[in-house]
């Protein structure tokens, strides 16, 4: 009784480091412990946007979340680091191409509090580096995982990572070992490490005992004897006992599948999955074409989804009768279970229109009968698994951990069987792993490290609060492009940017490095945040303060850059959206905090505005456009497009941008003036259409990331108009 109350102390000291922290978290433990069930409840129940990711398709599918590569859009193979990789590298991580990623993925990444990796034992020490060097440039943060939390879940006994002999190679010069512990991120970074001791799996003592020397690569020679008692090479179990038996390799197993239904004199049953939208092969939870026959042992392959829960992921049993209307029929113990295909769905992750929050969003599905032979199945397959009656044929084990995972897959040691003795030297006794499990216990947190973390937390938010390092560089960063394209730009223009640079230095960040020195001392004499009446009261001041020089800058936002070089206006634009949405969720953080800093507050009104950044592009668009239409701008393009002027004669005329005039045109088009299919390709303008109609999504990013880049922003915009002056497309 009193391990199972360490036990849910353990699982609330890890939901309080992920709820009110910001520290990263390695939660491991025995097979049986209750991990996936922690894992399930946090989903359900999120605290913190959130994404659930796992190395392999299967595992993903099973933990309701997507594959790390997937995720990341990262390419297989080794992730060398850094440009330091010889020629010969199959990828780099500085090479990662993250500004491919769509303006939804973006946005998720930005404002993810949580990052979850499930199964981390099998995640390899380059592929947790490359996740680093994501987060970090798309989340512009060059803290550990762009300063996201990471909970990392598995346990480092069971299945291992992948390397093959040439992948290894590129790696060993830069890694100490293929394990995730050994990633150049997590042995810079603080992590904490909970273990889970206590076994729901088995109930026998003496078992546990055994299972958890061969884990800890400490079995002696009583219970290696204990173990091979249950050596019986020549047992043949009874078609009712429902033993199944573990192998390493798919080649074994499938031999014996197809041997023992071959055997059977039965018809053949064929079944067809029904795969719609994107649902990888890797990830098929059993075959396509599903082949049985009445008198096959079956096992199922998913939880019953059913109020009545008749079976569960792993539960074994034997096909007793089929007809058309029925379906199968499957006896397991005294019961006979009628089962129907059912679905499994494959998920990204998007942002909800309405809420801003994220979420899962089914991307496609696979509908069969939830069942695989299993006479036999490998013991990766077997991961999580549980299982009374067990084979196992461990001769060919060939990795550390896999006779430790087959093992604990049984409820008890009456029911395993041995085919091949069980040695010392068939457990892959891995130092590193030995070295690792012994600093476990040192990285386990108390109540007064949880405290002090998550005092930290708080106070690393408020001081990100009043920094404005981040629209410093922004603004920069504008006056870099501007100063370097002098002949391109209005004189007016580098006289503006230059002296509120100066200003904004002078009067906000200069302020702010004082105001954090304040805020400091004050933390020091009383470390609190919500009740210390002092703080929030310098807190709503400065906040006021900060707020009214920001305005300054709101102009910067509403000027005009525009210029006849394609290539400078493009990276006058991109400054502009970096510091756009800089100033926007700083503003509006500042707005939140005007009554106190409250951290959850502030932390939900940060991630939406980050969220809402799009749209902060259209409304500034909008607002450029009603400035435009004071003018006459808008009307002597149309004058000239009355005397039969193209697009870029116009251009050349007036001496604008293409992209000027095609907003121009935009807004005509709008208004009813002029017609969209005057100004492109019949080609163009028909598959613009369709899409917009197939999707009724109206943003122009995706847009162009189907149609592709021969298809200029300002067609899409074009079109876009004249189906909102239709009413044939619902603008978002």
């Amino acid at each position: 009784m009193q391990t199972g109350k360490i036990e849910n102390g353990k699982l609330e000291m890890v939901d309080k480091f992920v709820r009110y922290t910001n520290m990263n978290i390695f939660l491991t433990g025995k097979a049986g412990t209750g991990k996936t069930t922690f894992l399930r409840g946090l989903a359900e129940n999120p605290t913190k946007r959130l994404v659930i990711l796992a190395p392999t398709g299967v595992a993903a599918i099973n933990a309701g979340g997507q594959t790390i590569h997937s995720f990341f859009q990262l390419e297989f193979g080794p992730q060398v680091p850094d440009d330091s990789a010889g020629k010969d590298a199959i990828h780099r991580v500085s090479a990662v191409q993250y500004q491919k990623f769509s303006a939804v993925k973006l946005k998720i990444i930005r404002s993810l509090e949580l990052l979850v990796i499930d199964e981390i034992s099998m995640v390899r020490a380059d592929l947790l580096d490359a996740v680093d060097a994501v987060l970090r440039r798309v989340r512009r943060n060059d803290k550990p995982f762009g300063g996201l939390q990471v909970l990392m879940i598995g346990d480092i006994h069971q299945l291992a990572p992948v390397a093959k002999e040439e992948e290894w190679a590129l790696l060993r010069d830069y890694y100490k070992s293929v394990y995730f512990f050994d990633s150049h991120v997590l042995t810079k970074t603080p992590y904490c490490c909970i273990e889970l001791e206590h076994i729901y799996r088995q109930e026998d003592r003496k078992f546990i005992d055994i299972l958890n020397k061969v884990r800890n690569n400490c079995l002696d020679s009583e219970s290696l004897a204990v173990l091979n008692s249950h050596y019986h090479p020549d047992f043949e179990p009874s078609d009712k006992d429902g033993y199944i038996t573990l192998m390493t390799h798919n080649r074994q197993v499938d031999e014996i599948n197809e041997s023992k239904l071959n055997a059977l004199k039965t018809r053949l049953l064929k079944f067809e999955a029904k795969i719609f939208g994107n649902f990888p092969e890797t990830s098929f939870p059993t075959k396509e074409i599903l082949e049985l026959k009445v008198g096959a042992q079956v096992m199922f392959v998913k939880n019953d989804p059913s109020p009545e829960k008749m079976y569960f992921n792993g539960k074994i049993g034997r096909i007793v009768g089929y007809d058309e209307d029925d379906g199968l029929q499957v006896q397991c113990d005294d019961e006979v279970i009628d089962v129907q295909p059912v679905t499994w769905q494959n998920f990204e992750y998007s942002i909800n229109d309405e809420t801003k929050e994220i979420e899962e969003k089914e991307v496609g599905s696979f509908t069969q009968i939830p069942l695989k032979l299993a006479w036999a199945i490998t013991i990766h397959k077997s991961q999580g698994l549980t299982f009374d009656r067990l084979i196992l044929d461990a001769s060919l084990a060939f990795a550390h951990g896999q006779v430790y995972v087959a093992l604990s897959r049984c409820t008890s040691l009456e029911g395993l069987v041995l085919k091949a003795k069980l040695s010392q030297s068939g457990l892959f006794n891995d130092l590193t792993i030995n070295q690792f499990v012994a600093e476990l216990p040192s990285r386990e947190p108390n109540e007064e490290q949880f405290e002090y973390n998550k005092k930290l937390y708080e106070s690393q938010m408020l001081f990100e609060l009043i920094d404005f390092h981040d629209i410093e560089s922004d603004l920069n960063g504008i006056r870099k492009v501007v100063f370097a394209n002098k002949g391109s730009f209005d004189a007016s223009v580098n006289e503006k940017i230059s002296p509120k640079g100066q200003k904004f230095h002078e009067e906000v960040v200069e302020v702010s490095e004082k105001f954090k020195r304040q805020i400091g001392g004050i933390l020091k004499d009383n470390f609190q945040i919500d009740n210390n009446l002092q703080l929030q009261d310098r807190v709503k001041k400065g906040c006021s303060y900060f707020l009214d020089k920001l305005a300054d800058l709101e102009e910067v936002s509403s000027m005009s850059f525009e210029t006849d070089n394609k290539a400078v206006n493009d990276q006058i634009k991109k400054e502009l959206e970096v510091f756009r949405t800089d100033f926007y969720v700083k503003t509006a953080c500042l707005e939140s905090c005007l009554g106190g800093f409250e951290i959850k507050k502030y932390l939900k009104v940060k991630n939406k505005k980050v969220v809402e950044a799009e749209e902060l592009g259209k409304k500034k668009e909008k607002k450029l456009k009603e400035k435009r239409e004071k003018g006459s701008s808008v009307k002597r393009t149309k004058e000239l497009i009355d005397e039969g002027l193209t697009i870029d004669e116009i251009a050349e005329r007036r001496g604008m941008t293409r992209t000027t005039i095609e907003q121009h045109v935009a807004e005509l088009v709008l208004n009813g003036e002029v017609e969209a299919r005057d100004f492109m390709s019949k080609e163009h303008y028909n598959n613009i259409v369709e899409y917009f109609e197939e999707t009724h999504d109206s943003s122009l990013g995706r847009a162009r990331d189907v149609l592709g880049d021969e298809y200029s922003w300002g067609e899409l915009r074009i079109v876009l108009n004249e189906m909102k002056r239709d009413s044939s497309l619902r603008s978002e």
